[in-house]
């Protein structure tokens, strides 16, 4: 097991890159109660961002982080997107919306703005980002007296000024390595520690000394980026997308200081100009002009300028994303990709959730290390299919050409009219439809075969459902409550079901592991200890409270179908739900066997002798 008080270490988990995916793993691994020290090479937090919108999954993360509020404040909902054919509305179109999720919108919200509310959260829980340190080295070096290996880190600080270098690309995308700057003086320091996360960007110095590839393609596609304040005949305060007269595309997004982000199509250019071409080069007049010959006869004129840059467009994807189960590449680390569809943030987020929890049972000594192993299985696939929607959304946007101008023409205006109706599934943006293959946390029932991969438990629907309290189960050990997220924002929607299962120090009182009974009628549920429910049974389950298990009535069989389990019979079943909010296994029936095998699934990815018996 490993341990966060090893001799050998200065900090259980060294985190390197303050964006807003190593922020939220170090406000995760704070709330667990593991100290965790994020470094960041920037002096500052960037005002810029790269990312706009925050998905629906991503806010049911946040609230089951119970870190929410903020950002539902600070944001804006949208649902809908103004289609315009030249300076023509064509379409409203409601490509946000969503009936999966209590989350049923986008939320817009930049990403700088993100960062600071992960940031406020981090200082809120007495921790802070340790600036102006940059990452020169990082290895893993093996224990010469057998016992735990651990991972020794080499960072440097500028005495005078900051690490960033003149020579350093100002292409957005770029995922080069800039060589180092002389004629600085640094202070240095070696760090020791259990684990790394590394979210240090797209030209991640983490990846690159451990020379992992970053296999991929650098797409013909030239972007540029803008904002700053206009004056346009257009609309400017709704999310706005543009099939140019000049057959380029154009998006155009509201920012919340009055300033408007406008992405444009700057056309296919060859590698030799990739090169070649430098943001500072790219004058508010050349992209003053695109903008006017993409919206004819509407006119545009920029009042001022806080940002202008072109954007190299990567697919990349590491080859690995763990490295000797001791470092963990995340976000922009380990995949970039089109902007095309807001995935790329929420990606890293997501992974940063993946990561943690699996981290904090191994640190507190209730897993094995090999449960960090199941983050790549899980987050390399998931990162391949993001890619190739990104790729397929940026053909739809920005491909040129009469069969594309033409499709794009005939989304536009009939897109309103069918979007309603479309299986939640076939629109992937919200990020709700995203499941994971079997692994040693996922697998199918021994008993009962279930639909296959680790989907997303749709706590949204439970909320609706009748609720009484299920009689913790006593088969092998006793279980105790384990306090983790979700949040208590989660509990009020009557949707935080009890664990039973280890405690896990945290900072927080909320639940990690969640263990639903979906049955069609009370009956079904059964004591672990008899084959049938006796009066007296039932009155317990009725007088339980809150944390000690949860049955959700379900006599319209609509639950069942969700949970991938059927309600013939009135067999109900037991779901256990993994910290993330993915079902981890599924058993049919209540009796006393299928509580054996829910004990059985928890034995095999715990440590059983860290339980109390």
């Amino acid at each position: 097991m490993a341990s966060s008080s090893s001799p050998k270490v200065d900090i259980p988990v060294l985190i390197s890159g303050a964006g807003p995916t190593g922020l939220f793993a170090a406000v995760l691994l704070t709330k667990l109660n593991i100290p965790c020290r994020i470094i960041e090479r920037h002096l500052q937090l960037s005002p810029l961002s790269k990312a706009l919108v925050i998905h629906s999954r991503t806010l049911e993360i946040f609230a089951m982080s119970n870190i929410i509020d903020k950002f539902l404040d600070r944001g804006k909902q949208v649902s809908e997107f103004h289609a315009y054919i030249g300076s023509k509305r064509a379409a409203v179109l409601p490509a946000l919306v969503t009936k999966e999720s209590h989350y049923g919108f986008g939320l817009f919200l930049e990403q700088h703005r993100s960062a600071i509310i992960l940031d406020e959260e981090l200082e809120a829980l007495g921790r802070r980002v340790d600036r102006g340190w940059e990452l020169m080295d990082t290895k893993v070096v093996e224990d010469p007296e057998g016992g735990q290996p651990w991972v020794e880190t080499t960072i440097r600080r500028a005495l005078v000024g900051s690490n960033v270098r003149e020579t350093e690309s100002k292409v957005l995308g770029g995922t080069e390595v800039d060589p180092e700057e002389e004629g600085k003086r640094y202070e240095t320091q070696v760090v020791k520690s259990l684990y790394m996360i590394a979210t240090d960007g797209g030209k991640s110095e983490v990846r690159h000394k451990l020379n992992i590839g970053f296999p991929g393609r650098t797409l013909d596609n030239s972007i540029i980026i803008y904002d700053g304040h206009v004056e346009c005949d257009i609309p400017t305060d709704t999310l706005t997308a543009i099939q140019g007269v000049n057959d380029r595309t154009m998006a155009m997004f509201p920012l919340h200081d009055g300033q408007l982000r406008i992405i444009i199509d700057d056309g296919v250019i060859t590698p030799e100009e990739h090169a070649s071409r430098k943001s500072e080069n790219l004058t508010v007049d050349q992209f003053e002009a695109q903008v006017n010959a993409c919206i004819a006869p509407a006119k545009f004129k920029c009042l001022d300028c806080s940002w202008l840059t072109y954007y190299r467009v990567n697919e990349r994807q590491a080859e690995h994303f763990a490295y000797k189960n001791r470092i963990f590449l995340a976000g922009d680390a380990a995949h970039v990709h089109s902007p095309a569809g807001g995935q790329g943030m929420n990606l890293g987020l997501h992974d940063s959730y993946n990561l943690t929890w699996k981290m904090a049972l191994v640190l507190h000594g209730l897993a094995p290390e090999s449960l960090l192993e199941t983050y790549e299985a899980e987050r390399k696939p998931v990162a391949d299919s993001i890619i190739k929607l990104t790729a397929k959304l940026l053909e739809a946007g920005f491909t040129q050409g009469i069969v594309r101008r033409t499709i794009r023409k005939i989304a536009f205006t009939i897109g309103p009219y069918i979007l309603p109706y479309l299986s939640p599934s076939a629109n992937p943006i919200p990020m709700l439809t995203i499941r994971y293959h079997e692994n040693a946390i996922n697998r199918p029932s021994k008993s009962q075969a279930v639909v296959e991969g680790a989907s997303r438990s749709p706590w949204k629907d439970l909320s609706k459902e009748i609720e009484t309290h299920l009689k913790s189960w006593r088969t092998k050990w006793a279980y105790k409550p384990i306090s983790q997220f979700p949040g208590d924002s989660v509990a009020k929607e009557g949707v935080a079901v009890s664990a039973a299962l280890p405690s896990l120090p945290s900072a927080s009182s909320e639940e990690l592991f969640m263990v639903h009974v979906v049955a069609s009628d009370l009956s079904v549920a059964s004591s672990p200890t008899s084959s049938s429910p006796s009066t007296e049974d039932i009155d317990i389950l009725a007088e339980n409270k809150a944390g000690e298990g949860k049955i959700y009535l379900d006599d319209q069989g609509q639950l069942h179908q969700k949970y991938g389990v059927t309600a013939k019979n009135g067999a109900g079943a037991i779901i256990v739900v993994r910290p993330d909010g993915h079902i981890g296994y599924r058993v049919l029936g209540t009796a006393k066997s299928a509580w054996s095998e829910v004990d059985q699934y928890f034995e095999s990815i715990l440590d059983v002798g860290s339980l109390v018996r």
